[in-house]
């Protein structure tokens, strides 16, 4: 299938590549800090349970991490087995953090603890202490990494492809697509969730008003009031900012499908034109590759760099 390399390895670490596959799907996100794989093949030996994936694309490495689900199935064109994996840094959502109070705690720390062990590879955060910080009871690696970085940095981190930490800064050079580079495009412009002001609620019971600069730019009219979650409640500036951003992170949004199959990395600037409209500086949030029996096709998700920065 295309110039995809396939291997999956068993328990005892001997490898098999697979070359009939019927389907192939990889998705990563700045929404989420792991690579997923769907793929579905009919070579897949019958006595063999995997415990990892690996995939290359034109000779450089795509994806590499651990099985979730392995499932067979009987069809007329044979023994049909469906797999899906995720990259290592699954472990930092699936895994849960001890409950500490932490004291004088380093972002160096931090980052020993709670990142390089469950699949992060590197870091681009430079550094500080937090005189206080308290991990509570069901918080995963990622949410408490995410939470001590909103509160030292101002932002939330993300993962990038190759299991890197990564702050706000783009990657790599800016693209641009014109008319006839993609098969289509869909841009979408949603101002429901759009607050432009919150009355957030203080350790005194009483509600505080915090201004939303860029919802009211986009002249943005909507008033809630808000209860923070416990973590948030002595932290009153992030936990509204953070409500901020879940509501318009979406408000303006891109999708570009590209024929085959084609590498681009998280946080480009994409740049792109078509019948009558154009857009530029877009961030890229999201690529997808997908192939099966009616062809390859590569999905770019985009969206309004600002939109996150709260």
């Amino acid at each position: 299938m295309a110039a995809l390399t396939v291997t999956g390895y068993d328990s005892g670490g001997t490898g098999h590549s697979l070359t009939q596959l019927l389907s192939f799907g990889w998705e990563c996100s700045k929404s989420r800090p792991y690579a997923s794989l769907e793929l579905s093949a009919l070579d897949v030996p019958g006595a063999n349970w995997f415990h990892r994936l690996e995939v290359s694309l034109n000779g450089s490495q795509l994806f590499s991490g651990r099985m979730d689900t392995q499932v067979w199935e009987q069809t007329v064109s044979g023994s049909l087995c469906r797999l899906t994996a995720r990259s290592a840094t699954a472990a930092l959502v699936d895994n849960e953090a001890a409950p500490v109070a932490y004291q004088n705690y380093t972002l160096d720390q931090l980052l020993f603890d709670h990142a390089y062990p469950y699949g992060v590879t590197g870091s681009t955060l430079s550094g500080g202490t937090l005189s206080q910080i308290l991990c509570t009871k069901g918080m995963s690696h990622w949410d408490f990494l995410q939470f001590y970085c909103r509160l030292l940095l101002g932002y939330l981190p993300w993962v990038n492809e190759e299991g890197i930490l990564m702050g706000r800064q783009e990657t790599g050079e800016g693209v641009s697509f014109v008319q006839g580079d993609y098969e289509s495009f869909t841009l979408s412009l949603d101002r429901t969730g759009l607050i432009s002001r919150l009355y957030v609620l203080d350790s005194t019971g009483q509600y505080r008003p915090i201004t939303n600069n860029f919802a009211q730019a986009l002249l943005g009219e909507k008033t809630e009031y808000y209860a923070p979650p416990g973590r948030w409640s002595q932290n009153l500036t992030q936990a509204a900012g953070n409500r901020f951003r879940e509501g318009q992170l979406d408000y303006l949004t891109g999708k570009l499908v590209l024929p085959g199959l084609h590498r681009y990395r998280l946080g480009q600037r994409v740049d792109f034109s078509g019948d009558g409209i154009a857009f530029s500086g877009m961030e890229l949030s999201g690529i997808a590759l997908f192939g099966d029996s009616g062809g390859f096709h590569t999905t770019l998700t985009l969206s309004d760099p600002a939109a996150g920065n709260i």
